[in-house]
């Protein structure tokens, strides 16, 4: 069974200007879901989608392999299942993907591998995190390859529950700076 990580990182934001590429301790917001994934025990290889060359050299720096995302696959309105749908297309050779946000910084590498954990041994087809108060996080979404072509409604998928932040503004910046720094 092949487990890859798929890490979506466009270059535009609304409300908080490049921020998959602004820095917290020194290293840029995408470094530590790339490094993340690359700490899992169980995913294989680790992809960044995007249509930036500013964050595609930064995820080739960290280890990341890019996919090249269409521009018209980077704009505020397009599904996350719809690059998901890109990049099976251009990788073929997966069983389970783990979606990783560019971000939730402070997403850890033993939740990911408990939520690929659960999609195996409960025969899933997806797994979604959510925070501590039950709230959709968003920062981790695992998957089989055959649910990316699913456009229905899931009904075989279970949660975990990862307190990532997830960073859209100025204030949940300074917030994800705090928690990285004090560990």
């Amino acid at each position: 069974m092949k487990i890859v990580a798929l890490i979506p990182a466009r270059i535009g934001s609304k409300r908080l200007k490049r921020k998959n590429i602004r820095l917290i301790n020194g290293k840029p917001m995408i470094s530590y879901a790339i490094n993340a994934c690359k700490r899992s025990r169980l995913i294989d290889k680790v992809y960044v989608s995007t249509e930036s060359d500013i964050i595609a050299n930064i995820a080739k720096e960290y280890g990341a392999t890019v996919i090249d995302r269409p521009k018209e696959l980077a704009e505020d309105n397009v599904r996350t299942q719809d690059v998901f749908e890109h990049f099976a297309s251009m990788v073929k050779d997966f069983d389970i993907l783990v979606a990783i946000k560019a971000n939730s910084p402070n997403v850890r590498a033993e939740n990911i591998d408990k939520g690929i954990q659960k999609l195996i041994s409960n025969n899933l087809w997806e797994v979604r995190s959510i925070t501590s108060d039950g709230l959709d996080n968003g920062a981790m979404w695992i998957l089989k390859r055959d649910t990316i072509f699913w456009h229905g409604l899931s009904v075989y998928f279970g949660v975990i529950i990862d307190d990532a932040v997830e960073v859209h503004t100025l204030a949940d910046l300074k917030k994800a700076r705090r928690i990285l720094k004090n560990g």
